[in-house]
């Protein structure tokens, strides 16, 4: 006499088991995911360690004087270089990196000081120390010089 197993014969309802085509298409979904989760974590700097902001490696020109009205700044983008320039003062510019040492978020310009969107950290902009936040060390100068009517940075 012969012994035969045989199989329990499968009850669970089609959909209970996944499909190649399912299988494959939540690890593509997983990918995506991880890819996009990752951006988040990062910034906007080109530097790759945002907490070590890159300082200029040649002089930029990167406004016009009349363009920073007193007390407030800009973002700037140009050739490379990544800042906020204010004037806190009539006739005084200053330029920092615009990297949040906290976390490495990019700083936007508000009211005579610097603010981080992530976390509120906010910086003085005539000296770039912290004023408030989490941020435990105030923001990379620039040097910066008055060339006519032209602000340089670098």
């Amino acid at each position: 006499m012969s012994t035969q197993r045989h199989q329990p014969f499968d009850t669970a309802p089609a959909s209970v088991h996944p499909t190649r085509r399912r299988v494959m298409g939540a690890a593509g979904l997983a990918s995506v995911a991880a890819v996009g989760l990752s951006a988040c974590g990062g910034s906007d700097n080109a530097s790759s360690d945002p907490t070590t902001p890159q300082a200029p490696t040649s002089p930029v020109d990167v406004a016009a004087t009349s363009d920073i009205p007193v007390g407030q700044g800009v973002k700037v983008e140009k050739d490379g270089l990544q800042a906020v320039v204010g004037q806190p003062t009539e006739g005084t510019f200053t330029a920092f990196s615009p990297v949040c040492p906290h976390e490495g978020c990019l700083v936007n310009p508000a009211n005579q000081s610097y603010v981080c969107p992530c976390h509120s950290s906010t910086f003085d902009m005539a000296t770039g120390d912290v004023q408030g936040g989490p941020a435990a060390s105030g923001l990379a100068e620039y040097p910066v010089t008055v060339q006519g009517e032209r602000i340089i940075v670098g």
